[in-house]
C-alpha cells in the first residue's frame, strides 16, 4: 500500500514490484556482493582489534590449547571464544592467510543475509525480502564487518538467525525452528557475549507484546531453550573458570556487557548519549533515507494503534539502539547487529513510498559517495589503477544520469545497488590497499616473514603492535627503550623501531647495516589530515627495520 502522506502530489504512484529482477537475476546481485567480499577477504588485517584477534587465533591453533585465551602470552579477559575458535580452526584447515582468518566471519555474515531473506519473506513476501537482503548486503556496514572482521559479524549473524528463527516457530510452531533459534543465540553469546541473547529476546518479545501472543510463552518446548544454550556455553564456561575463576564468570555474564551501562566496566569513553545516532547515518548507506522513512511509518503505526504484520524489526532495532547509546563505551561497530533488522524496515518503505523527492534525494546521495570514491581514490590515493578506477565510478555516475531521466523505482533500486558494488569494489581493490600501505607493522612483520627472521633474533623497540606479530608467526620480544635493547643488539639482530629509537640506538653505539624504512599511520583512526596529500607527511610516522 502507498502512502499519501508522502506522496509529492503528482497523482497516485504505481506499486514498486521486483517483477523485472528475475532469479537469475537476484542470484547474479548476490554474486557481485561476493566478489566485493572476496576483494576484502584479501586485504590485511588491520589494528588494533582484527590483527589482535588474528594473532591470538594464530597463538591457539599453534598451542592447540582451546579452552583458554592468552594475549602475547598474558591472561585475556575480554572476547568470548568463539571467533578465536573458528578463525584457529580455519588457520588448522586452510593454512595462515588474511582470508582464513576472516573467512568463518564471511559465512556468518552471508548467513546473516540468509536469514534476512526467510525472516521479510515469511512476514513480506519474496519482493521485499530480496529487498531487505540486497539493501543488507550492499550497505557500508556489510562491506566494513567483512572486511575488517572482529567479533560483531559472527554476533550480527547470529542474531538475525535467531530472530527469523524464533518468529517462524513463533508461527509456525515447528520444533526445530525453536532449537534452532536456540542453537543462534548460544552462537551469538560465545560471540559477543550477553548481547548475542539480549538482541533477539528483544525483538521477539517485543512481538509478542504487541501482538499478544501469550500462547506461545506456555509451550513446554520453551524449556528446552536455556538448557540448549547452557549446554553450548560450557565449554567456554570451564576455559573462563580454569583461567579466571569465578571472576571470569561474572566478567561474560555481567561486567564485559551491563557493565558498561552500570560503569563497571573498566572501557569507558566521553561519547554522548547521541554517539550512534549519526554513526547509523553512514553506516546504513547508501539506504539510510529509506530506513529513516521505515522507522517514521513503524513509529507511527503503533502511537496510532495500527496493525503491523510483525514488530520484532521496529522492537529490536529501536531498544537495541537504546541500549547501546547508554553503554559508557561506544564503537561505530556495535550497531552492525541490527542492520539486518534496519534493511527490512528499509525495504517496506521503499516498496510503501515513491515520490518525486525521495526518488531525487536517493540519487543525490548515491551520486555523492560514487564522486567522494572517486576523490579519494584518484587524487587522495592514486598508487596504480587509476584507469581501472576512473572507468568503475565514471560508470557508476552515468548510471545515475540515466536512472535520473528514467525514473521507475526498480530502476533507481538497481542503479543505486550497483553504484555500491561498484564503491565496493573501489574501496576493497584500490582505496584499501593503499591506506594498508601505511600499516607499518603488519608490513614490517611481513618483511620478517618473507626474510625468514627467526624470533630469537627479532626486537621491537618502543613500537610495536599485534599486526607485527600475525605477520611475522610468532610474538616480537619488545623492549620499552633503546637502554633496555642495546645489551641484546649484536650482529644478526633484526629491530624494529621509530625515528626516537633509532637516533638513541645509534647514540649507544648500535648503529645498523641496512635500514628499511615503513611510513605508519593508525589507518582505523582515518582523519582529514591524513587523507589530504599535503598534509599526509605531518600525521605519518617514521618507522624503521634495522638488521645489524
Amino acid at each position: 500500500m502507498l502512502s499519501r502522506g508522502l506522496g509529492d502530489g503528482c497523482g497516485v504512484n504505481k506499486p514498486f514490484t521486483f517483477a523485472a529482477m528475475t532469479d537469475r537475476g537476484f542470484l547474479f546481485a548476490l554474486l557481485v556482493l561476493l566478489v566485493v567480499t572476496v576483494l576484502g577477504s584479501t586485504l590485511d588485517v588491520m589494528e588494533v582489534d582484527a590483527a589482535q584477534y588474528a594473532a591470538m587465533s594464530q597463538d591457539m591453533m599453534s598451542s592447540d590449547n582451546w579452552l583458554e585465551l592468552y594475549h602475547r602470552g598474558q591472561d585475556y579477559l575480554d572476547k568470548p571464544p568463539l571467533l578465536f575458535w573458528l578463525s584457529a580452526l580455519s588457520f588448522k584447515v586452510f593454512g595462515v592467510h588474511n582470508w582464513s582468518y576472516k573467512l568463518p566471519s564471511i559465512l556468518f555474515a552471508f548467513l546473516g543475509l540468509y536469514s534476512t531473506y526467510r525472516f521479510a519473506l515469511l512476514h513480506y513476501g519474496r519482493d521485499i525480502a530480496r529487498t531487505a537482503v540486497l539493501m543488507f548486503g550492499s550497505s557500508a556496514a556489510f562491506l566494513l564487518m567483512t572486511n575488517d572482521v572482529r567479533c560483531d559479524t559472527i554476533l550480527t549473524g547470529s542474531v538475525i538467525t535467531a530472530i527469523w528463527l524464533g518468529s517462524a516457530w513463533m508461527d509456525q510452531r515447528k520444533t526445530w525452528q525453536l532449537f534452532g533459534c536456540a542453537i543462534a543465540i548460544a552462537a551469538g553469546m560465545l560471540a559477543k557475549g550477553p548481547m548475542g541473547a539480549v538482541a533477539p529476546l528483544l525483538a521477539l518479545g517485543g512481538d509478542v507484546l504487541f501482538r499478544k501472543r501469550w500462547e506461545v510463552l506456555r509451550d513446554a518446548r520453551l524449556l528446552f531453550v536455556p538448557l540448549i544454550i547452557c549446554a553450548l556455553l560450557i565449554p567456554m564456561c570451564m576455559g573462563l573458570y580454569a583461567q579466571h575463576g569465578m571472576h571470569g564468570i561474572r566478567f561474560y555474564f555481567w561486567e564485559q556487557s551491563f557493565g558498561r551501562i552500570t560503569g563497571e566496566n573498566r572501557w569507558k569513553d566521553d561519547s554522548s548519549i547521541f554517539f550512534f545516532t549519526h554513526e547509523v547515518l553512514w553506516e546504513l548507506l547508501p539506504w539510510t533515507l529509506f530506513v529513516l522513512i521505515g522507522l517514521w511509518r513503524s513509529m507511527v503505526a503503533i502511537i496510532k494503534r495500527q496493525p503491523l504484520r510483525e514488530y520484532a524489526t521496529i522492537t529490536g532495532t529501536v531498544l537495541v539502539f537504546i541500549a547501546l547509546s547508554l553503554s559508557q563505551f561506544k564503537l561505530p561497530h556495535y550497531l552492525y547487529v541490527i542492520v539486518p533488522m534496519f534493511a527490512v524496515i528499509g525495504a517496506q518503505a521503499f516498496h510503501a513510498v515513491y515520490t518525486t523527492a525521495v526518488r531525487v534525494a536517493q540519487v543525490v546521495v548515491v551520486v555523492l559517495l560514487i564522486v567522494i570514491t572517486g576523490v579519494l581514490g584518484a587524487w587522495a590515493f592514486p598508487g596504480g589503477g587509476l584507469a581501472y578506477l576512473a572507468l568503475l565510478l565514471g560508470g557508476a555516475a552515468g548510471a545515475g544520469i540515466v536512472h535520473m531521466l528514467a525514473p521507475s523505482q526498480a530502476t533507481l533500486f538497481g542503479f543505486s545497488r550497483m553504484a555500491m558494488v561498484f564503491i565496493g569494489i573501489a574501496v576493497n581493490g584500490h582505496i584499501y590497499p593503499e591506506l594498508l600501505r601505511y600499516q607499518a607493522n603488519a608490513r614490517a612483520g611481513q618483511w620478517a616473514r618473507e626474510n625468514s627472521v627467526p624470533s630469537e633474533q627479532f626486537l621491537s623497540v618502543g613500537v610495536g603492535g599485534t599486526a607485527l606479530n600475525f605477520y611475522a608467526g610468532y610474538t616480537v620480544n619488545y623492549k620499552f627503550n633503546a637502554d633496555e635493547a642495546r645489551p641484546l643488539i649484536e650482529p644478526g639482530m633484526f629491530v624494529y623501531t621509530n625515528a626516537e629509537q633509532l637516533a638513541q640506538l645509534e647514540a649507544l653505539g648500535a648503529v645498523p647495516l641496512e635500514r628499511t624504512h615503513f611510513d605508519n599511520y593508525d589507518v582505523q583512526l582515518l582523519g582529514l589530515d591524513f587523507v589530504l596529500p599535503h598534509s599526509r607527511d605531518r600525521v605519518t610516522e617514521d618507522r624503521y627495520l634495522l638488521r645489524y
